[in-house]
């Protein structure tokens, strides 16, 4: 894959913004709109295809984030609608059913609904 300058653009917006970002949230931060929805799309897509992103989907919506070695996942509170940041714990499961089944896992997603302990 070719690290392309949008792709760059989106790769250091989520650096800088240290939290999951939608397609239209990274558009909103861009300065003069430098770029448009569709090719932010499309970056992150390719980012994510190959392995670069992790992507959460929160209510129907996309958020991008670095994969980096230490994975988590997110709760959203269905009061507040914050995200809540969860370390991930699958490791040995994702082992297990890689043994077990002869499969190959490359990433995973998981994503908890609740209330946040100011919404309980």
């Amino acid at each position: 894959m070719r690290l392309t300058k949008n792709r760059k653009v989106i790769l250091n917006l989520l650096e800088k913004q240290k939290r999951p970002l939608s397609a239209q949230l990274i558009y909103d931060l861009l300065p003069e709109k430098t770029m448009d929805l569709s090719t932010i799309y499309r970056g992150l897509e390719k980012l994510y295809e190959h392995n670069i992103l992790a992507k959460s989907t929160l209510n129907q919506t996309a958020y991008y984030y670095l994969n980096k070695k230490d994975h988590f996942h997110y709760m959203l509170c269905l009061g507040c609608q914050k995200m809540i940041k969860l370390d991930c714990y699958l490791e040995h499961f994702v082992a297990e059913l890689e043994k077990t089944d002869n499969l190959k896992i490359v990433s995973h997603d998981l994503t908890f609904y609740g209330y946040c302990s100011n919404c309980q």
